[in-house]
């Protein structure tokens, strides 16, 4: 990149980033960098909100499923120390666990198991993720599950196999999972701000996690030990891109080893820890070799444009931020194509009143609860506005959908508090959100509404028939449609 690009390119960045954070749309740090070039390294908002904190590039962050990646790593690594074979069936190292003749260690790596997700277990928000387990103990937690289909016979991805391959580590090592990652892959990275965190060890400039429940509110408790494998490691944007670097080098395994991590973009399962797709950017295909990673009040996201040695790392400590899109912004801006800042929000002035009847339950597919009366439905509504931060931390909503037979994976929810519309729905991972809708223009039977905490664009219309419906637009362009529901259309 010429001198002048390179001027202009620094400037998009920061003129992009500037804008997201300014408007509330993003909190955390992001590292841009083209080969050994570092185009942009900068900290937004609050590592902590309560003591004002700022986030900086050297700030922590939880990175969750990144950590497949340095699992990934680690048994190639031991594959090449001949202590294991990638082809081996995992009962060499498990036993007793069930189907373990038939299982793989390539399997496992590639979410070819079968072996369900134990984060999506029922009880596991309520319960499980609050409570310390050994790494026996979480592979009890699913180990007498029914595969989903037979080994190496379908894709599903699968945070369980990771804490098995975390297991398999040890066991092969005869260290520590952690130890193992710190001694054999942080030491020799100088990876010093990178570790596995257990939850009871001081970790300086450590950033706390966040949710949105009408406004910024502390996530809920998660015990790292949980997660061995699969989830359980922090980092930060310096240490990430020393270890995008090192990808391109020897250092750590043999480059005959090392392609075997990023596999091939002709198969979904090919690659280990990773996935590698190919995204047009700029008119061009490129190869994208990325993951993204969520853990309790955290979401990141890791792009490498390997064939252009360009390195994208958004980090951010409020889990509604939609890293992938901003990720995908900042490659683009890198590349050459054009990107859309946001533009200024200017709220409409709105009289006491006149924003109650936008408030109530929108359906994206009609008919899909059953019959439900006038006074049922107000009762419905009142639950789901009254719910407090404690109720909407741990899930207690969904007691108020069963109750009256609605499905919340085909409703929206629009609250009236305090003559502030809130917006309440499923976001990235399945994960419920309640954020204030804004209203910005009214015109005759149409509404329109922009969001807080995420840049996103909602209407509110009457149609011909006279039912109220909202068209709801993502940052990624998604569409979603629903109506309001009364009575007489139930």
């Amino acid at each position: 990149m010429r001198t002048s690009n390179a001027s202009r390119t620094v400037a998009k960045l920061n003129d992009y980033m500037d804008a997201l954070a300014n408007r509330g749309y993003f909190n955390g740090a992001v590292l841009v960098a083209e080969g050994n070039k570092i185009l942009l390294r900068k900290g937004y908002g609050m590592a902590n909100f309560e003591h004002d904190v700022p986030n900086t590039p050297q700030t922590k962050f939880r990175i969750g499923s990144l950590t497949k990646g340095f699992t990934a790593m680690a048994v190639l690594q031991l594959q090449e120390q001949g202590k294991l074979r990638i082809d081996d069936p995992i009962q060499i190292y498990i036993p007793d666990y069930p189907n373990g003749d038939i299982i793989t260690i390539h399997h496992l790596l590639t979410n070819t198991s079968g072996i369900p997700d134990y984060p999506s277990f029922p009880n596991y928000w309520k319960e499980t993720m609050r409570l310390y387990a050994t790494i026996e103990q979480t592979i009890g937690s699913f180990k007498d599950k029914p595969l989903q289909f037979p080994p190496g016979e379908g894709f599903s991805y699968t945070s369980s196999s990771y804490i098995l391959l975390g297991f398999i580590i040890e066991k092969t090592s005869g260290i520590s999972y952690e130890r193992y990652i710190s001694e054999h892959i942080c030491k020799p990275l100088n990876l010093v701000n990178t570790g596995c965190e257990d939850g009871r060890t001081l970790l300086k400039q450590f950033a706390s996690g966040y949710s949105i429940c009408k406004g910024i509110i502390p996530t809920e408790y998660v015990d790292m030990c949980l997660h061995v494998g699969a989830g359980v490691m922090y980092s930060t944007i310096d240490d990430l891109y020393l270890w995008d670097r090192a990808l391109y080098r020897d250092d750590l395994i043999g480059k005959h080893v090392r392609d075997q991590l990023f596999g091939s973009m002709t198969s979904p399962v090919g690659s280990y820890g990773w996935v590698v797709t190919e995204q047009s950017i700029n008119n061009k295909p490129r190869k994208r070799v990325w993951h993204n990673g969520t853990m309790n009040g955290f979401y990141v996201e890791f792009n490498r444009y390997t064939d252009e040695e360009i390195a994208i790392i958004v980090l951010s400590n409020i889990n509604l931020t939609p890293i992938d899109i901003i990720s995908q912004c900042l490659a683009k801006i890198v590349m050459g194509e054009d990107v859309a800042q946001p533009g200024a929000i200017q709220p409409l002035d709105t009289a006491p009143n006149t924003l109650e009847k936008y408030a109530g339950i929108y359906s994206t597919a009609e008919g899909n609860i059953d019959s439900l009366q006038a006074d049922q439905l107000t009762e419905a509504l009142d639950q789901l506005t009254i719910i407090n931060t404690p109720r909407f931390a741990v899930g207690l909503f969904y007691d108020t959908f069963y109750r009256f037979g609605i499905d919340p994976r085909s409703t929206v929810v629009v609250t009236l508090e305090d003559n502030r519309l809130y917006l309440f729905m499923q976001k990235n991972k399945g994960a419920w959100f309640k954020y204030e809708l804004i209203p910005v223009s009214q015109q005759t039977n149409t509404l329109n509404c922009v969001t807080a905490h995420i840049e996103e664009q909602l209407e509110f219309h009457t149609d011909p028939d006279g039912y109220l419906r909202l068209i709801h637009f993502d940052p990624a362009g998604n569409r979603i449609d629903a109506v309001k529901l009364t009575a007489e259309i139930n």
